[in-house]
């Protein structure tokens, strides 16, 4: 309803779908329909992050990752610190 009602008040809203809960699957699929229907970006939080950081050589990402318990944030340090070799 959040991103219904920023839609309805000119705000061009994107959702973090696994920021949502439900109680079925066939109920989140039924959400996730009527959002696209309506115009409303549907994505997930670790690809918004990355969109957000938009760099993720930046030295503040792993940092980010990491408070955010990412799978890759270990991964990213590593990437990084060869980077600074």
């Amino acid at each position: 309803m959040p991103a219904i009602s920023a839609r309805e008040a000119g705000y061009q809203p994107l959702v973090a779908i696994d920021a949502c809960g439900t109680f079925t699957h066939d109920k989140r699929e039924a959400g996730i329909a009527r959002l696209t229907v309506l115009g409303i970006e549907v994505s997930d939080y670790a690809t918004l992050i990355v969109e957000i950081l938009a760099d993720n050589a930046d030295p503040k990402a792993n940092e980010v990752y990491a408070a955010l318990d990412m799978p890759f944030a270990t991964l990213m340090g590593q990437v990084a610190a060869g980077y600074r070799k």
